[in-house]
């Protein structure tokens, strides 16, 4: 069985490697590959095998079936059991011919018949021999112990065939998580040695980003630091990577498993159960109440960064030597990056990474320049870009992450020209660990901050006042009148700077819905979520920040619901605010006195509506009295008075129920007057 080798590994953040090996091979002959069960529909699916002679060729690929070892089993007729294993398979094979060998040398050809057990004694103790019954090719029947066979051979191929089927799956079998791919060259009349190329795709961990952002205090103050980037590669494989061709691609290609392999199963989703925080503990506030909070000015905030930066630098070579020729600053520092200035550790770092990158479009390559070893199971740290970038020191508040205390954050543009995978960043500043970040995925040229620590010597509080205003404007839709007003909203921020440093503080307040800002003391920038106003705080200084925001709120009105003189009351408000003019003044007021006659005509609807009512219950009662009364001339005299009550009654009902017919008839033209001149309004 020829080997083999990895030559070259390309693996992806989608969950991919791309594997090309190579193996030497003289004439005819077979390489051979073994892959998890799992990893068999992405081999198949992209295996690519190449002779690279003139003449030599690939005959055939063969792999294992994806069936269990029994289901396998069940197409011949051998079944070799752990114990009497020759016993068995002589009697599974009866009639076969074969060639025996006696002792050391006697041959002896012939057709199996059987086996037979004769029982002997030994020293007195009685065993059973086990005894070969053959058919000689000569016709003699013979018997031969076991005990004398050295070896036999079974002539017939196919019997042959299948037990070595039989073998080689059994053992197979051991290994339940694999199976073999065996490729079959063809020499095609090629003598010397030939090279085989075999690629494929298998699954693999995806190669993981960690970096290192290192800044001194000089490189703070020119607003850069150096980036240094390491992946983290795994060979899972059961084969040693050694001096292999290794490259790390960047981006989202399209992947995916075909299953074909093995039976296919509906998959279902998977539901997480919810996973609830356990409370923290919280912190008596500080009280800022006694000191005194000035006005954040703009002038002082576009001069401070200035000033800042000449103080920044005469306190950062403060007690230092001058700089050396060249602009080479020394440094006398411990720790990190011990008697090292920056341009020496950006060198020394540097040459430690060699590394080529190429740009595929919607891809970014990393190849690594220097040949990569890694043991079969092991991982390893590879150095894959060393950079310096634009990077500054500023704070950022977010009140919805920490109520009273900024982020400490780098704020960093990828200007190395290269694409940044997301990955875990380590912050040195000053030689000493600063905190830990998460740097997103980076197109070229973008900008990103990267919260590492929290600023507890910053203390910032915030107080939000809200009030609504008078009414500015109306308008008519429909039958409802909507009056429009403002509601101002007030959001005080005030902001103690406790360190001896001048601060550059990113204050992130939120947005709400409809709001824009009025008045504030810096023109924000804007991000999806929150409006970001950028403050310089002096130190040991306290400032307070106020933002003015403002929307607009209306309240509708059903007309219908007004009476006329709720509606006149509104009208003249409307003319004395100036909404509304003579001739929408008109329309309002005669729709006012529609509306003032319509509410009359149902008033005086109810009241009919109400003697209809009683003047029923009242016939009821007179009804039930005349039907329980007798023949007495007392009795016939009180029932004539109500049967006279009941005829006057009768024809009031019958008038009130034509006057109320009159109104709904009134009505309904009335409201249909009123919907008319409603549709005509416009303001």
């Amino acid at each position: 069985m020829n080997k083999l080798k990895v030559k070259k590994v390309i693996i992806h953040r989608t969950g991919i490697s791309f594997f090309t090996n190579e193996g030497k091979i003289k004439g005819t002959g077979t390489f051979e590959l073994e892959f998890k069960i799992d990893e068999m529909n992405d081999v198949l699916k992209s295996l690519f095998v190449l002779d690279t002679s003139e003449k030599g060729y690939i005959s055939s690929i063969s792999y294992d079936a994806a069936l269990e070892t029994s289901q396998l089993l069940k197409s011949i007729m051998l079944n070799v059991p752990d114990t009497n294993s020759l016993s068995s398979l002589i009697t599974q094979i009866k009639g076969a011919a074969i060639d025996l060998t006696i002792g050391s040398s006697e041959k002896v050809s012939g057709t199996i018949m059987g086996i037979e057990f004769v029982e002997k004694f030994v020293k007195e103790e009685k065993v059973l021999e086990k005894l070969l019954a053959l058919l000689k090719d000569d016709g003699v029947i013979t018997k031969i112990p076991f005990s004398e066979i050295t070896s036999f051979k079974i002539l017939s191929e196919d019997l042959q065939k299948d037990l070595k089927f039989f073998l080689d799956t059994v053992i197979a079998g051991k290994k339940k998580d694999s199976k073999k791919i065996t490729i079959n060259c063809e020499a095609g009349g090629q003598e010397g040695e030939r090279t085989i190329i075999v690629s494929f795709i298998r699954e693999s961990p995806v190669w993981k980003t960690s970096y290192r952002l290192i800044m001194s205090k000089q490189q703070a103050l020119d607003q850069k630091c150096l980036l240094s980037g390491w992946s983290l590669v795994e060979n899972t494989t059961n084969v040693d990577w050694e001096d292999i061709e290794l490259s790390l691609v960047a981006g989202m290609p399209v992947s995916f498993i075909y299953d074909f392999y093995r039976p296919i199963y509906i998959q279902r989703h998977i539901i997480q159960p919810p996973r609830v925080l356990s409370a923290k503990p919280t912190e008596i506030e500080e009280g800022l109440e006694m000191d005194k909070f000035k006005e954040y000015k703009m002038e002082e905030a576009e001069a401070m960064p200035m000033r800042a930066l000449e103080k920044a630098k005469q306190v950062a070579r403060g007690g230092m030597p001058p700089p050396a020729p060249g602009g080479r600053m020394t440094a006398s520092t411990v720790g990190f990056a011990a008697d090292m200035d920056d341009e020496t550790l950006m060198d020394k770092v540097k040459a430690q990474t060699s590394t080529q990158t190429k740009d595929l479009g919607e891809l970014f390559e990393y190849n690594i320049s220097n040949p990569v070893s890694i043991k079969r199971k092991h991982s390893a740290l590879v150095p894959i870009l060393t950079e310096e970038i634009k990077a500054k020191k500023i704070l950022l508040y977010n009140k919805n992450e920490y109520d009273k205390n900024p982020n400490a954050c780098i704020e960093v543009t990828n200007d190395s020209g290269l694409t940044l995978e997301r990955g875990p960043a380590t912050i040195i500043y000053d030689n000493n660990l600063a905190g830990e970040a998460i740097i997103p995925f980076l197109n070229k040229d973008d900008t990103r901050l990267l919260n590492y620590a929290v600023e507890q010597a910053v203390v910032i509080t915030h107080e939000t006042f809200s009030q609504n205003q008078d009414i500015h404007r109306i308008s008519f839709g429909g039958a409802y009148c909507y009056e429009y007003y403002y509601t101002n909203s007030r959001t005080l921020y005030k902001i103690k700077n406790k360190t001896n440093e001048d601060k550059e503080l990113y204050l992130d307040h939120p947005k709400q819905y409809g709001y824009k800002i009025l008045e504030s003391p810096t023109e924000p920038e804007e991000t999806p979520n929150f409006w970001r106003f950028k403050l310089t705080l002096k130190p040991k200084d306290a400032v307070k920040f106020e933002i003015k925001e403002r929307k607009e709120d209306y309240s509708s009105y059903y007309l219908y619901n007004y009476t006329k003189e709720d509606l006149l009351k509104r009208v003249a408000f409307y003319v004395r605010q100036k909404f509304i003019n003579q001739e929408l003044e008109a329309q309002l007021k005669e729709i006012g006195e529609l509306i003032g006659r319509k509410n009359d005509l149902n008033t005086k609807k109810s009241k009919l509506e109400d003697e209809k009512y009683q003047m029923t219950e009242e016939q009821a009662r007179l009804r039930e009295n005349i039907s329980v009364l007798g023949n007495t001339s007392q009795e016939n005299t009180l029932k004539e008075k109500y049967i006279k009550k009941l005829s006057i009654q009768e024809e009031r009902f019958e008038t009130i129920s034509q006057e109320i017919k009159d109104l709904e008839k009134e009505l309904i033209t009335l409201d249909k007057e009123i919907e008319e001149k409603i549709e005509k309004l416009k303001v």
